[in-house]
């Protein structure tokens, strides 16, 4: 496996990542509309671990996008 497709197959991850973590964030809306005490920190816990896999894949994606650009 050469750079460039060790970059690709990790753009390929990071992109994979952030649509699942999108997706979930969307079905979790309403568990923080409705959900009180325990089970809304509980959400909102696993939400923040998600914005960190958003925040991670986004810059891995920026950085493919700006390397392939560049």
């Amino acid at each position: 496996m050469d750079d460039y497709d060790a970059i690709a197959a990790r753009a390929t991850q990071a992109r994979a990542n952030l649509a699942a973590a999108l997706r979930e964030c969307d079905e979790l809306a309403e568990a923080v509309e409705h959900l009180e005490g325990p089970e809304l920190l509980e959400i909102l816990t696993y939400l923040d671990s998600l914005r960190f896999v958003m925040a991670e894949s986004g810059q891995i994606l920026q950085g493919v996008v700006r390397g392939f650009e560049g």
